[in-house]
């Protein structure tokens, strides 16, 4: 599925419209169909409460399958996760892990995001970080 995709335009205006409980059916649908960008957007809806019951461990779950399959948006929403300890157990390691593939990936936000946690670690744990990636 591409963002240009009917069924994808139609789960954003139905947001757009308000409609969130709409946009949910049609990517939980797409998702369980096993579109990746189905499955990320699926996880934002869990993580935002958008249309559904907030639930983070629902939107990792979701972030997880997707960023397996290389979305890069599902790859920093993990890194954000375990940044924070959201859906998961907070583990620095593992949000850099995660940011670093959102990165080589192509997401910008993780660039930052990245940068950012590298002052939460030592600069031993950053090279084994990097040395396992390889």
């Amino acid at each position: 599925m591409e963002e240009d995709d009917p069924r994808f335009q139609e789960a954003i205006a139905a947001i757009e419209a308000g409609e969130f409980g709409r946009s949910f059916e049609i990517v939980h649908e797409l998702a369980e169909g096993g579109e990746p960008l189905a499955k990320h957007f699926l996880g934002w809806h869990y993580h935002k409460g958008i249309g559904v019951t907030q639930d983070d461990q629902k939107a990792v779950k979701w972030w997880q399958m997707a960023a397996q399959e290389g979305v890069a948006e599902s790859q920093q929403g993990l890194g954000w996760a375990y940044e924070h300890g959201r859906g998961v157990d907070q583990n620095y390691i593992e949000a850099y892990r995660w940011y670093s593939r959102a990165v080589n990936s192509g997401d910008q936000e993780a660039r930052q995001n990245l940068r950012e946690l590298s002052g939460k670690l030592s600069a031993q744990q950053i090279k084994q970080i990097e040395d396992v990636s390889e």
